[in-house]
């Protein structure tokens, strides 16, 4: 891929996002990776560059986040980044396993189950009406340390920890800080603030 494609890749992301330098740097990293297919050229942000941005955001999450100590069995245990139902990332998502956080491993998988689920550390669905989560993913999931994450209109009243939105032809999200306490996640302040709506309240 071309550092021209790369930028109007990175286009899609929030000016306040760019200029964490972290952030940004992966992004680009990622958006880098992954060869671009053929339909891209004309698919623009709603079509396979979206997902290259939000495959690329699901890692970038993860730096921002704080797991219970206790979500990982051993020092070495994997960061397990999951999709469930439809997977709209492809190649995209894989490349992530490339990568590492915190030292650890980063691996891909697709649960089918809700026990499965559980056992994510973040967890993307587009559509949860049609796994076996339901609409209510909060009751679903329960007090498991997971990250949910969705595109859904409906990801908010749905219990999922952060919904992506298309904005001005940028990717923002939306956070629900209730869904994030229940699970017993931390957020840092810096992906609070550039949120577009935050719901609840923080662990404190």
């Amino acid at each position: 891929m071309t550092w021209a494609r790369a930028r109007a890749m990175l286009a899609a992301v929030p000016a306040t996002l760019r200029t964490d330098g972290r952030l940004w740097l992966a992004a680009v990293c990622l958006a880098m990776a992954s060869p671009p297919a053929l339909s891209d050229q004309a698919a623009g942000i709603e079509g396979a560059q979206e997902y290259r941005v939000k495959a690329a955001f699901l890692y970038n999450f993860s730096q921002f986040i704080e797991w219970p100590s206790a979500s990982f069995a051993a020092s070495n245990s994997p960061l397990s980044i999951c999709v469930m139902g439809d997977d709209p990332f492809g190649e995209s998502l894989l490349a992530l396993q490339k990568r590492t956080y915190q030292a650890r491993p980063i691996v891909v998988s697709y649960p089918k189950t809700v026990a499965e689920a559980r056992k994510c550390s973040i967890l993307y669905v587009d559509d949860a009406g049609k796994t076996l989560l339901g609409r209510d993913v909060g009751k679903a999931l329960g007090d498991a340390p997971v990250l949910t994450v969705s595109s859904s209109e409906e990801a908010m009243a749905s219990g999922i920890c952060i919904g992506f939105l298309l904005q001005d032809g940028k990717i923002r999200w939306t956070l629900n800080l209730d869904a994030a306490r229940r699970a017993h996640l931390k957020i840092s302040a810096k992906l609070i603030e550039i949120a577009v709506a935050v719901v609840g309240e923080t662990i404190r």
